[in-house]
């Protein structure tokens, strides 16, 4: 689109449309195969890049800088977007002129946040319980500005299912913030490396996103037009709010209770876990989403795709989540120098957890394709709540006991986190999480089996790399049983998705 339209035309519409390429069906099957392999570069990429790091700073700056992105976390998941980007796929019909208002408050938003974190780095500091932060604090509330480019154009190729140029636009961004961080790394920055280089992997993903998008926003900006999507957007972002207690409150209460080096360790078993679940959460919000938001009218198939994701997604995760609880010890040994040992039971803990709550976000797309941002808040407050409880009374026994909270707090809400939802599209939980749950238990045995062969060859005195590669073939034998005999319907939909001809 080009800006000399008028803001009432339209940009897109979900119905009555004809695409080229076989159909919305066949756009998200490419999606997912661009995504997918997106994500695995990128999440590779940042795993590397982590991995490099650690042999260039100490826990304590890997601590300080994961201190700082809780509080610039909060502002830019929670305030920075306020909503925007899902109202943007969700929405039946989109205006040129509802694109741009958009566009305009996220920007005024973040210019607003950033200015915020600059003149309030001290207080913020305070709270964060170390005065080292004050400097980090200010630069990295750029960022809140920064990304606020980025949430329209990224959010418009969601909508219109061009996902090869979102994958690219990632791509770009973990490439240079991989590579200028290990270079500031190098030359001594210290903990500013980090800052640094995300700073620069978000310049470079704002350019290209604009660069490879073809809407231009027109100088307009209307309250009228915002009010439209203010009840969707607000409760999300309300909802977003407590979602951010869940996703970083963890975070915030080792480093305050426990200190910056602690914060380190778990800082880091967050990232070496996170980052591969993320290839399969990033995937699936980036493609299913806005197919699911295309087909609101019609709960069968709502029903039935979402079925299907959960079980794909759940074959995905379960094998690497209890693959990296069982072979944790030796994998920190062989890959992370000495000073990050603490490392291998917080990561052991969390790779159970991550694998469930990779599976359970899933539920978020429902409530937002469905509309109802109201009932996902209500939800959202409550098992923040829970969370919070968890992760405090967890700090009573270190860093491991609020990993250990983070995985007591997903077991209690796991149920209730499917029923509500499933409840929108008048589902029951059974037929929609049965092939997950015999996913988990295949997983759940096989892991246990792939822990008991590396200890006891841990006993035995036999090498780290042995130990891993044992465990490993332990799960893969046990997934590869499951496959061969159990055939899950999973299994197919990935061949589906891998094999282009099919679409």
């Amino acid at each position: 689109m080009k800006s000399r339209l008028q803001p009432a035309d339209v940009i897109d519409t979900h119905r009555g449309e004809s695409r080229a390429d076989g159909g919305s069906s066949g756009a998200m099957g490419k999606g997912a195969r661009w995504i997918g392999l997106s994500q695995t570069v990128i999440q590779v990429l940042r795993v590397v890049t982590t991995l490099v790091l650690t042999q260039l700073l100490t826990p304590a700056e890997f601590g300080i800088v994961a201190l700082v992105t809780v509080v610039s976390g909060f502002f830019e998941r929670v305030v920075g977007d306020t909503g925007t980007s899902s109202a943007i796929v969700q929405r039946p019909t989109l205006t040129h002129g509802l694109a741009s208002s958009i566009l305009f408050l996220n920007l005024g938003i973040g210019f607003l946040t950033s200015l915020l974190f600059f003149v309030a780095a001290t207080p913020i500091s305070i709270l964060l319980g170390s005065s080292d932060t004050i400097g980090f604090v200010r630069v990295v509330g750029l960022l809140a500005f920064i990304n606020s480019f980025t949430y329209v154009p990224q959010a418009l190729f969601r909508r219109t299912l061009q996902f090869q140029k979102l994958a690219t636009a990632n791509l770009a961004n973990a490439a240079v913030t991989g590579f200028t961080s290990i270079g500031f790394a190098v030359a001594d920055f210290g903990a500013w490396s980090i800052v640094y280089g995300n700073l620069s992997g978000s310049v470079v993903g704002v350019i290209v996103a604009w660069a490879l998008g073809s809407w231009r926003p027109a100088w307009y900006f209307s309250r009228s037009d915002l009010a439209d999507i203010s009840t969707f957007s607000a409760y999300l972002s309300a909802k977003n709010l407590f979602g951010y207690i869940t996703f970083a409150g963890d975070r915030f209460v080792v480093g305050r209770l426990l200190g910056v080096t602690d914060l380190g360790f778990y800082g880091l078993a967050n990232r070496l876990m996170r980052y591969p679940t993320q290839i399969v959460a990033q995937t699936y919000r980036s493609t299913v989403f806005p197919g699911l938001a295309r087909l609101q009218d019609d709960i069968e198939a709502t029903a039935n795709a979402y079925r299907r994701s959960v079980s794909t997604i759940a074959l995905l995760v379960f094998p690497l989540s209890v693959a990296v609880a069982a072979v944790a010890e030796p994998l920190v040994s062989l890959a992370l120098p000495p000073a990050w040992e603490p490392v291998a039971p917080v990561l052991a803990i969390i790779a159970c957890t991550s694998g469930l709550q990779a599976v359970a976000g899933t539920t978020g797309s429902l409530y937002t394709a469905r509309g109802r941002t109201d009932l996902a808040f209500r939800w959202q407050v409550g098992s923040s709540i829970v969370y919070m409880i968890c992760y405090l009374l967890g700090a009573l026994w270190g860093v491991s006991g609020v990993a250990g909270g983070y995985l007591v707090g997903t077991l209690i809400l796991i149920y209730p986190a499917f029923a509500i939802p499933l409840g929108l599209i008048n589902v029951s939980v059974r037929p929609v999480l049965g092939e997950a749950t015999v996913t988990a238990t295949v997983a759940a045995v096989s892991g246990a089996g792939a822990y008991g062969v590396v200890q006891l060859l841990a006993g035995r005195g036999l090498a780290d790399l042995l130990q891993i590669v044992a465990g490993l073939a332990v799960i893969g034998l046990g997934f590869g049983l499951y496959i061969l005999f159990g055939r899950p319907t999973a299994f197919k939909d990935l061949l589906g998705l891998l094999d282009a001809r099919r679409r």
